[in-house]
């Protein structure tokens, strides 16, 4: 009965990947969470592998961790509450890397800039981030129309 109880533990420690951050110390992540950007993220083709952090302390705001290179961090957020105009996939002609038949299978999300004060803080419309959070494909675009922007507000004064 113990090398039964052995193996699963050994199985469960094959699934999970432990990650070294500066922002939220020794994470532990299933493998199962891993989202992969084949093309990587703009700036960081390299890095293909990312989970999402959530830190109630930072919500609404979500941490993208590189799986390679934790010290890589982006805040991203899920604009759809702040901005009820902002439809970036009727911009998008190739939707095939959705690969689920229920949109509501994909997330948006776009990067955050934090600044000094909460009026600093701006939001890169024009770069969103799409993930199927069924099969765990991850994908950045860039608009290029031109209401969109790279640090729009994300609070109006």
């Amino acid at each position: 009965m113990l090398k039964m109880k052995e193996k699963q533990q050994e199985q469960e420690r094959e699934n999970i990947v432990n990650l070294s951050t500066e922002k939220f110390g020794n994470l532990r992540i299933k493998k199962e969470n891993i989202i992969t950007f084949d093309a990587g993220i703009l700036g960081f083709e390299d890095l293909k592998q990312f989970v999402i952090v959530d830190v109630e302390e930072c919500l609404p705001f979500e941490w993208l961790v590189s799986v390679k290179d934790p010290l890589i961090a982006f805040p991203i957020l899920n604009p759809m509450p702040f901005f009820t105009d902002y439809n970036p996939m009727k911009s998008i002609a190739d939707q095939a890397f959705l690969t689920s038949r229920d949109k509501k299978d994909v997330e948006i999300f776009c990067t955050v800039t934090l600044g000094n004060s909460p009026s600093d803080v701006t939001i890169n419309l024009k770069g969103p981030v799409f993930i199927n959070m069924k099969n765990k494909k991850g994908m950045q675009f860039v608009l290029t129309e031109d209401y969109y922007s790279l640090h729009h507000p994300l609070l109006r004064a």
